[in-house]
């Protein structure tokens, strides 16, 4: 028989360790968002393909650190009502969410924007600023993957409460 809790424990692992990436994202974002600063304000130099590396960091960032936010319980959620609400009822809310709205939501963002991503891949879409970064396609993959770990994560979530339900340990 499956053990959907052992199942949960991986997933939330595999998300901690996507999370540890996004937080060295942030570190190395900072370093070059300063490196930018000193080399235009000292030395009188600047690359647009630097600034944009810069946006596509962050949204990797952004795309990334949403799982591992859904994880440690700190993404938007109603926290005025959910706070009130018996264990056996939240137990029910993490089964609900995920089947209703997270999976569901997830895998349609993943299909329309996979479309939007093979079709700037198709054009060879690179960057409209002269100097910019070419291959534009592969920030924009970051939203389909961006949100198959939230979809894993929300996988977890429902593995979670199921095994609670049926009283796996």
């Amino acid at each position: 028989m499956i053990n959907l809790l052992n199942i949960s424990n991986r997933l939330d692992t595999f998300i901690e360790r996507i999370g540890q990436i996004s937080s060295w994202l942030i570190f190395i974002l900072v370093l070059q968002v300063s490196g930018d600063v000193l080399f235009r304000y000292f030395f009188h130099v600047s690359s647009i393909a630097e600034q944009e590396l810069q946006w596509h960091i962050l949204a990797a960032i952004a795309m990334f650190g949403s799982a591992f936010t859904f994880q440690q319980g700190e993404h938007v959620r109603v926290d005025l009502f959910y706070h009130h609400y018996s264990k056996n009822v939240k137990v029910w809310m993490d089964v609900l969410i995920p089947l209703l709205i997270i999976i569901p939501f997830s895998l349609f963002i993943i299909y329309l924007s996979s479309q939007y991503v093979m079709q700037s891949y198709a054009t060879g879409e690179v960057s409209p600023d002269p100097g910019g970064l070419p291959y534009r396609y592969l920030v924009k993959s970051l939203i389909p993957l961006g949100f198959t770990l939230i979809l894993v994560q929300g996988l977890a979530v429902l593995f979670r409460a199921i095994s609670h339900i049926k009283g796996e340990k």
